[in-house]
């Protein structure tokens, strides 16, 4: 779990943990930090008052100036920990290792977001590395790193994991620049394939990119997916969310999230509205990705 110096969070204080503070305040009360991300100003100290008002202090007790215990309730429920130690000028990047989400901040989606969600947190607590795909996911853990810039650019303006961007790209496109994450399919002109219609030009890939993933915002609400979660459970359900739910029409593990782990045994879609029960997928899915990504 990423832990959080009360010292660095703080009116005036730019830093890492000011920024796993505004994407919890982001969730919590709707702040928008985009025009500062990492500083506490005086938007961010609005918000903090919205959220104390929000745990029922008032008067003195409200006054946007982080406290231990207000700190400690945003915190349990945004997936961090708080520390009383002093504090540090440095940036602070959070953690990307993935850990047991505590129960406090683990999602709790209704209907069939809710099923899938049951099934993938299970699966993804159990999924091993299946030694098949090991040479497959050298391109994951010999990223460059410009391309993790950028991969890092995307998922702070979507709000999503940096893994969870990373696998998606190499599932739509081989991290290769100069397509749609939306299907695959080559920028500089409207896309052909599902979604139809949609423009970027050639040099607009990152905005691109953020178009096709907030697509699924709704699916990331209600999954409590931001910049600095690690839930595989939740980055899996979201996968499977954006590629389609057909294999669970046939009984079957989706590839695009499980592929390369041992929780997934065959099954694949060949052509839209085609599946094969006999064909084996063997590009690695979303959970085998983000578990390598998390490495490095």
């Amino acid at each position: 779990m990423t832990t959080v110096k009360l010292v660095n969070v703080q009116p005036g204080k730019k830093n890492g943990d000011v920024l796993i503070v505004q994407k919890a305040l982001a969730e919590a009360v709707g702040l928008d930090y985009s025009s500062g991300p990492g500083t506490f100003g005086p938007k961010t100290r609005a918000a903090y008052a919205k959220w104390q008002r929000k745990l029922g202090l008032q008067g003195a007790d409200a006054d946007g100036v982080p406290g231990l215990k207000s700190l400690r309730a945003l915190g349990q429920k945004y997936d961090f920990s708080v520390s009383t130690a002093g504090g540090t000028s440095t940036p602070t990047k959070p953690s990307t290792r993935p850990t047991t989400t505590p129960s406090s901040a683990r999602p709790h989606p209704r209907g069939r977001l809710g099923r899938v969600y049951a099934d993938n947190s299970k699966k993804a607590a159990h999924a091993k590395l299946d030694r098949r795909y090991v040479s497959k996911l050298t391109a994951i853990s010999h990223i460059r790193p410009t391309k993790r810039r950028q991969i890092d650019e995307i998922a702070h303006k979507a709000d999503l994991p940096p893994a969870l961007v990373a696998g998606i790209w190499y599932r739509e496109a081989s991290l290769a620049n100069g397509v749609y994450l939306h299907n695959g399919d080559p920028l500089g002109k409207p896309t052909t394939h599902v979604p139809k219609g949609i423009f970027f030009r050639k040099d607009q890939f990152v905005e691109a990119a953020v178009d096709a993933l907030k697509e699924k915002r709704s699916t990331q609400r209600a999954l409590k997916l931001h910049y600095s979660s690690k839930d595989l459970g939740a980055m899996a359900t979201y996968a499977e969310a954006y590629n389609g739910y057909g294999y669970r029409t046939h009984c079957s593990t989706s590839p695009y999230a499980f592929a390369g782990t041992n929780q997934y045994h065959g099954g694949m879609y060949v052509a839209d509205g085609v599946y094969r029960s006999s064909t084996f997928d063997g590009r690695p899915g979303i959970v085998a990705i983000a578990q390598e990504y998390m490495k490095h």
